[in-house]
C-alpha cells in the first residue's frame, strides 16, 4: 500500500473512531447546553477535536456583542498538548445565561476528571468594580483548571474607503 493510501485509511479510522474520552466529553457538554433550552451542534473533526455551537437561535448564532441571540462556541482541542478547551465566542443578551453556559461548559469537562486540565479564553470584557474582568472571576471560582486568559482585540482589516 502507498504512503498516500495508508494515510487516507488512517485518516478515515481516525474520523470515525474518535478518542472515548473526547467523545464523552462532547456529549456531556452538548447534553448541558441543551438543557438550557439552547439549539446544539457538535462536530468532530479527526480523532482529537470537535466544535460545539449553542445558541437561543436555530441559526446557531454566537456573536459576540450581538443584539439577535445569545450563544457559545467551543473547540474541543484534545490533539494540542496539553488537550485544551477553548471558549471561541460567547454573547448573553439574558443576564445570568452566559455565566450559566460555562458552568454547564465546565460541569461537562468535571465529568472525566484529567481529561481537560487547560481552558483558555481571550476575554475582551469590561473591567468589573473591583478591577478584574468577568473571566477572571470564573478562573477563580474553577482554581482546579489551568486557565490561559488573554487579552487580544480580535483582527479587523481595514475597510477600503
Amino acid at each position: 500500500m502507498s504512503f498516500w493510501k495508508a494515510w487516507r485509511s488512517w485518516r478515515r479510522d481516525a474520523a470515525a473512531h474518535p478518542d472515548p474520552a473526547m467523545l464523552a466529553i462532547a456529549e456531556a457538554i452538548s447534553r448541558n447546553l441543551a438543557a438550557l433550552g439552547l439549539f446544539v451542534d457538535s462536530k468532530q473533526y479527526g480523532r482529537g477535536f470537535f466544535e460545539i455551537k449553542a445558541s437561543t437561535s436555530p441559526k446557531l448564532i454566537t456573536t459576540p456583542d450581538g443584539t439577535e441571540a445569545s450563544g457559545i462556541a467551543l473547540l474541543l482541542a484534545g490533539g494540542y498538548a496539553p488537550p485544551t478547551l477553548v471558549f471561541e465566542q460567547i454573547n448573553s443578551l439574558q443576564r445570568g445565561l452566559g455565566r450559566a453556559m460555562v458552568e454547564a461548559v465546565i460541569a461537562g469537562v468535571k465529568e472525566l476528571p484529567g481529561a481537560f486540565g487547560r481552558l483558555r479564553v481571550n476575554d475582551l470584557s469590561p473591567r468589573l468594580q473591583d478591577g478584574r474582568r468577568w473571566w477572571e472571576h470564573v478562573a477563580a471560582a474553577h482554581p482546579e483548571f489551568e486557565w490561559v486568559i488573554t487579552h487580544e482585540e480580535p483582527f479587523r482589516s481595514a475597510s477600503p474607503r
